[in-house]
């Protein structure tokens, strides 16, 4: 395999405008053909005012909560008192809650739903919560289920699964939790407060304990998984200039079901991060984007950690996007990388040479190292290969440039996939908890 860094023609580059790339949804391999023009609607392009519905506030609005008017909107659309979408404008403030916008059928039509804020910029509306994968299921009953009775029964039904569990896993860890299909967000901030909040064994804390804490009752060390938002298998999803703010796993897209593309489209946002903060196999396209590193606490950061299905024809894809950083001194370093894949519940790469003797696996519906030195894998684990497109981007000198599959000038097109001979066998590299991201290829833009 050649280590020289090959390039995307201009017309090669141009298969991964918004339009074609958004062009598919459905089962992986098997999608259909769904055309979709985010731009062309005219209040999420600034181009008309949006007519509220419902109005949240913390003086004057209807609905002091934007979970309560979220909840109120659906069971309103239930009773069929509503059009095909639902606009629910958020005056300034910081709105400490976590928010679930669920999947809205009504008498087979969905119902989309749209939050905005009415602040002069997206910092001026937050919402925000303290929530990570540590958390018990206990703890989080008294952090945010407080009202969960007088919630429309589809997000109720959420809050009490994850009141059951004895620990949230990471898609449970999330500030705002988007099911709706068509579902839309503009002129606001998604942040999720958690720092090192909580120690545990798998903390990376002194003895597991933690030591010291701050005055925010954070461990100077140790971190857990805490989303800003997830876009749980729903399709049609567009963000105007919102802002998401975390550090491990910020934005996460997924598809419920294994294999299957849904879509969401970006433009104007941003989103900060250290650790996988992008990532998901789903179809996601970045579009004037700011994507900020953080190396506040830790050495090394991923932006992108996709797990796109082999036969899903586009993953993530940035356009006219700046990757910059927070100027620390591990950023300045200039040794942080751009992505990596990730297989969904495993921890290792399935592609690597294991360095447990006789190790062996067989497959099933799940991967588990169930029976050491045996253990399952999936195929929907086989199948994710991971795939990230960077198109007429500005990347900064915190991303190292001589690490594999992140040569070549800052600007163009840069594809990251993996790592396979002209043979169309797997280039095995050294057991890795997760296989770097390792080609790239440009394009001038």
């Amino acid at each position: 395999m050649s280590d020289a860094r090959p390039e995307l023609s201009v017309a090669e580059a141009a298969k991964y405008h918004y339009l074609p790339v958004l062009k598919y949804s459905g089962r992986a391999g098997a999608e259909t053909v769904d055309p979709w023009d985010p731009k062309a609607d005219a209040f999420m392009c600034g181009n008309a005012k949006a007519r509220a519905d419902y109005t949240v506030g913390k003086s004057g609005g209807a609905f002091n909560a934007i979970q309560m008017a979220v909840s109120q909107a659906v069971l309103d659309a239930a009773a069929g008192n509503t059009g095909n979408r639902i606009y629910i404008a958020i005056q300034p403030g910081v709105y400490g809650e976590t928010v679930i916008v669920p999947r809205l059928i009504v008498g087979g039509r969905s119902v989309s739903i749209t939050l905005y804020g009415t602040g002069q910029a997206p910092q001026d509306t937050e919402i925000r919560a303290n929530i990570d994968q540590g958390m018990t299921g206990a703890d989080f009953a008294t952090a945010f289920g407080a009202a969960v009775e007088h919630y429309a029964p589809e997000i109720a039904e959420i809050y009490r699964a994850n009141a059951a569990l004895q620990r949230l896993s990471t898609e449970n860890a999330c500030v705002l939790r988007v099911e709706n299909d068509g579902f839309q967000a503009k002129n606001l901030t998604v942040q999720n407060a958690y720092n090192c909040d909580r120690a545990d064994q798998n903390s990376k804390c002194e003895d597991g304990k933690g030591g010291p804490k701050n005055a925010a009752g954070q461990f100077a060390k140790g971190w857990h998984q805490a989303v800003a938002a997830l876009v749980h298998n729903a399709d049609r999803v567009h963000f105007d200039h919102v802002r998401f703010s975390s550090f491990q796993d910020t934005l996460y897209f997924k598809g419920r079901v294994p294999s299957t593309t849904v879509r969401s489209y970006y433009s104007h946002c941003y989103v900060e991060g250290d650790i996988d903060f992008i990532f998901g196999r789903s179809t996601a396209y970045f579009d004037g984007c700011e994507i900020r590193s953080l190396g506040s606490r830790v050495d090394h950061t991923y932006v992108v950690a996709p797990s796109t299905n082999m036969h899903t024809p586009y993953g993530i894809v940035f356009n006219d996007c700046d990757f910059t950083h927070d100027g620390s001194e591990t950023a300045l370093a200039g040794t942080f990388s751009l992505g990596r894949q990730w297989f969904q519940t495993v921890r290792a790469s399935p592609y690597g040479i294991p360095n447990i003797e006789a190790y062996r696996t067989r497959l099933a519906e799940t991967s588990e190292f169930d029976h050491p030195p045996e253990g399952t894998i999936s195929l929907d684990v086989l199948e994710a290969v991971g795939k990230c497109v960077i198109l007429s981007s500005r990347i900064g000198a915190h991303i190292n440039a001589s690490a594999p599959g992140m040569t070549g000038a800052a600007a163009g097109a840069m594809r990251m996939e993996n790592s396979f001979r002209e043979s169309g066998t797997r280039a095995i590299g050294p057991y890795n908890t997760r296989q770097p991201i390792s080609s790239a290829i440009w394009a001038t833009g």
